[in-house]
């Protein structure tokens, strides 16, 4: 007869701060580097999100492609729906990806 392999048992997920076992369900970081209160960790996942939403001193990042961007490199493109309306696009310039879209109204 012959011999059957053993199912190799699933990998444990590991910590990318520590490299311990992480025992969290989701996230990359254990629970023991996660901590509580006013965490290194906390202080850059706010980083990051001051800096995607625009709102920290020197740009905000492609959600797409993470490439820095500010109001000076970034692309439009501007559109006449009607006579009286326009609306200009905004995307990356590195990966095109759409970032958003303001429309106005002029006076005839």
């Amino acid at each position: 007869m012959p011999a059957r392999k053993k199912k190799a048992a699933p990998r444990r997920k590991r910590c990318v701060l520590c490299s311990g076992p992480n025992d969290r369900k989701v996230g990359d970081v254990c629970s023991k580097c996660m901590g509580t209160g006013s965490t290194g960790a906390k202080r850059v996942a706010e980083s990051v999100r001051d800096r995607i939403q625009g709102t920290e001193r020197g740009g905000f990042i492609c959600p797409y492609c993470r490439c820095e961007l500010s109001w000076e490199n970034i692309k439009t493109s501007e559109i006449e729906v009607t006579i009286y309306v326009r609306e200009k696009i905004y995307y990356c310039p590195s990966c095109r990806g759409f970032l958003g879209v303001s429309s106005w109204h002029t006076e005839g």
